[in-house]
């Protein structure tokens, strides 16, 4: 290779990265300010236009979120909303975390493949006359059990103890049966 094309060569590549810098990087007028300071109010119209948006995980009350798992109502806290609701309750066995998902666009037999992907052992069953599945991992020494059900996309429930001892299988039937109680 000629010097001329090496000395071309090296200089293309600086500045084609030049370029792409330059075509990428814009200068905005103003001064960056923390959210919600500030002069203009906040838009909370989502609040008030969707009150229910979020009020997916109040389908149930904390107080029968705790009786079920066979929790005191004062040891249970929520610990995350959004996609899906969670919660952590204290019982006499050790900690329970509870699970709760709703997708509106969900499928019983979209979750039934991806527990089957996963190994778990899978069986059929009504709940509140919903077709519905109950899932439990086939390696877990605390025993979680999931429970599916076929209702407006798919909702299910996830108990998973911290410790052996619970029955996370009738705890995750009960808030689904619950749930679907719940129905208008």
């Amino acid at each position: 290779m000629s010097l001329a094309r090496r000395t071309a060569r090296a200089l293309i590549v600086p500045v084609a990265a030049i370029s792409v810098l330059a075509g990428c990087t814009s200068t905005v007028d103003g001064t960056a300010t923390k959210s919600g300071s500030g002069d203009t109010p906040r838009n909370n119209d989502s609040e008030r236009t969707y009150p229910n948006l979020q009020k997916e995980c109040d389908v149930l009350t904390t107080d029968i979120l705790a009786e079920t798992v066979e929790a005191d109502p004062l040891d249970i806290q929520s610990t995350f909303v959004g996609a899906v609701c969670r919660w952590q309750a204290a019982n006499p066995k050790g900690l329970v975390d509870i699970t709760r998902f709703w997708f509106e666009e969900g499928s019983l037999s979209n979750e039934r493949e991806v527990a089957d992907q996963l190994g778990y052992q899978v069986e059929s069953k009504s709940v509140a006359g919903i077709e519905s599945i109950v899932m439990r991992p086939t390696n877990d020494p605390n025993g979680s059990c999931g429970v599916a059900s076929d209702a407006a996309g798919v909702v299910g429930w996830w108990v998973n103890p911290q410790s052996p001892g619970s029955d996370a299988c009738a705890m995750a039937l009960k808030l689904m049966e619950l749930t679907l109680a719940t129905r208008a």
